[in-house]
């Protein structure tokens, strides 16, 4: 402090005398903040200046209780208790609540069988990673199916008998209600033209969820309360360190949770962080592939911090390749030939066309006739040659594929469907079909776990309305919708959930179809 003029030494000490009722090092980062606000009223900007600077020497040089920094300007710090959160807290508090090892090591699943408190506090601060939903639409999302008791539920999920096709159904059961009967923000409910809420869960993380939605369905079951929603709003420190223990809840010592603070970071950490710290623009990222990434990662938070960081950076200051691209496709859920068709003959790798038998046999087992089986394979081998055509296209305008395919994996490729997205779009292009309303069936549609939904509740429309109308050329249109266009479409989408997603997927999305197509 020699090199201070004597006038900010006396001001700066007469401040602190007068106002200081603890050891300054004692205090918290909410105390420290209030002392700043003070100093900021009530000192010149440079006694200021020369204030804060004080307080981050003690921090780096002392053992102190904060650990924020300030900054004057214009009389009031930079921090901001509505902002987002720092990138460090958000990360830290993703990986106690996402991280596979820390799960298992912490017996976390057990203890959300044990205690509803536990379930509660762990799924509402989950959601804030994966969706940006305020609280009055979270507390409206669905209620899944529990296939059994719920103290079975919970003693299965307890002794680590509950499997991931199990998890993944019970979201199964949540998402395609959210698809089917979709609903608007309740803070905009009373606008027009206001689209439906979006609510993705990266593929990832679809088994975490899918035991967390099933134990918090059980809990609520046997606590009766009918009348209260799935989804509680836990936020204070007390209820969080109590329910989850001190590691979690010292987190929010300082400060509750903030739902905003959380939903901002989700918004806005990753486009902080590339352009503001790294200093470069690029291709956006969205905020779940974090929780993605904080689901797999193997080791101890400090390594996963470090590891996200470079993995953030990389992707910046590399550009896109074409691992990442496919892992944001996977993440997606993107389930069209066409992307991966573009993404092997970008990797110098061989397409494999998707299996005719694989194709069909979903065809076989909504009982049409043999002709009628035969035509639909017709329709989903002229698909496939469709599909060709358009890889053709795509290669030949000379678009940068990478790009495009990175945005449909980041659902920055909109269409006039909510469930689907469109190449053209992904490519910076207008849709070549303005007057048409809908996109199934259009060779640019590309299809995700969403559209899956859209299309088995249109085939069903068909189906019934082939039932109802008795016009013998109304019957033959619905049944040429429903055969030709919306049966080849889910033929083409259980190929490729079979190839990119595995077998166990596979079966599941084939039995949920079969279940629920009209036959």
């Amino acid at each position: 402090m020699e090199s201070v003029p004597e006038d900010a030494r006396f001001a700066i000490s007469d401040f602190m005398l007068f106002h200081l009722e603890q050891d300054i090092l004692l205090y918290t980062n909410k105390e420290v903040s209030a002392l700043v606000q003070l100093a900021a009223n009530e000192l010149t900007k440079f006694h200021g200046d020369v204030f804060t600077f004080f307080l981050a020497w003690l921090r780096v040089n002392r053992k102190t209780r904060y650990s924020m920094d300030f900054i004057m300007e214009k009389r009031y710090t930079t921090e901001d208790t509505n902002g987002a959160y720092e990138f460090d807290e958000y990360l830290r508090l993703m990986y106690f609540l996402f991280n596979e090892e820390y799960i298992s090591e912490n017996d976390m699943y057990a203890s959300a069988a044990e205690s509803k408190n536990f379930t509660d506090t762990w799924l509402y601060l989950s959601l804030h990673f994966i969706c940006s939903l305020r609280y009055t639409d979270l507390s409206r999302i669905y209620h899944p199916d529990l296939a059994g008791a719920p103290e079975d539920v919970i003693r299965r999920i307890q002794n680590d008998e509950f499997t991931d096709s199990e998890a993944r159904l019970i979201l199964l059961s949540i998402t395609e209600r959210m698809c089917m009967l979709p609903f608007t923000p309740n803070k905009t409910a009373s606008n027009n033209g206001i689209g439906s809420v979006k609510f993705h869960i990266p593929t990832s993380c679809e088994v975490h969820f899918g035991k967390l939605f099933a134990l918090a369905e059980a809990h609520w079951r046997i606590a009766g309360q009918t009348d209260d929603p799935l989804i509680r709003k836990i936020t204070t420190y007390e209820d969080i360190s109590r329910y989850m223990g001190e590691e979690i809840g010292e987190l929010f010592l300082e400060s509750d949770f903030r739902s905003r603070s959380a939903t901002k970071s989700y918004l806005q950490i990753v486009y902080l962080l590339s352009d503001e710290v790294l200093g470069v623009k690029g291709p956006r990222l969205k905020g779940y592939i974090l929780a993605a990434l904080a689901r797999s990662h193997k080791g101890s938070y400090g390594e996963f911090a470090a590891t996200t960081f470079e993995y953030l950076k990389d992707a910046k200051l590399s550009g896109l390749t074409p691992e990442f691209v496919a892992f944001e496709l996977l993440e997606r859920g993107v389930l069209s030939s066409v992307p991966s068709m573009l993404l092997k003959m970008i990797t110098e790798e061989k397409y494999n066309d998707l299996s005719v038998k694989a194709q069909t046999a979903l065809v076989k087992a909504v009982g049409l006739t043999p002709l009628e089986i035969e035509n639909t394979a017709a329709m989903i081998e002229q698909g496939s040659r469709n599909a060709k055509l358009v890889v053709q296209e795509v290669v030949s305008s000379g678009v940068d594929i990478l790009t495009a395919l990175h945005n449909l994996g980041n659902g920055d490729a909109f269409s006039k469907e909510p469930d689907c997205l469109c190449l053209c779009t992904a490519m910076g292009r207008n849709c070549p079909y303005a007057d048409r309303k809908q996109c199934i069936g259009c060779q640019y549609e590309i299809n995700t776990k969403s559209t899956l939904y859209l299309l088995v509740s249109e085939y069903n429309r068909y189906y019934d309305l082939f039932r109802k109308v008795s016009d013998s050329l109304e019957k033959n249109k619905y049944k040429k919708l429903a055969t030709e266009i919306a049966l080849p479409k889910l033929s083409e989408m259980l190929a490729v959930i079979k190839e990119n997603y595995g077998e166990e997927a596979f079966h599941e999305y084939e039995n949920f179809i079969k279940e629920n197509l009209r036959q």
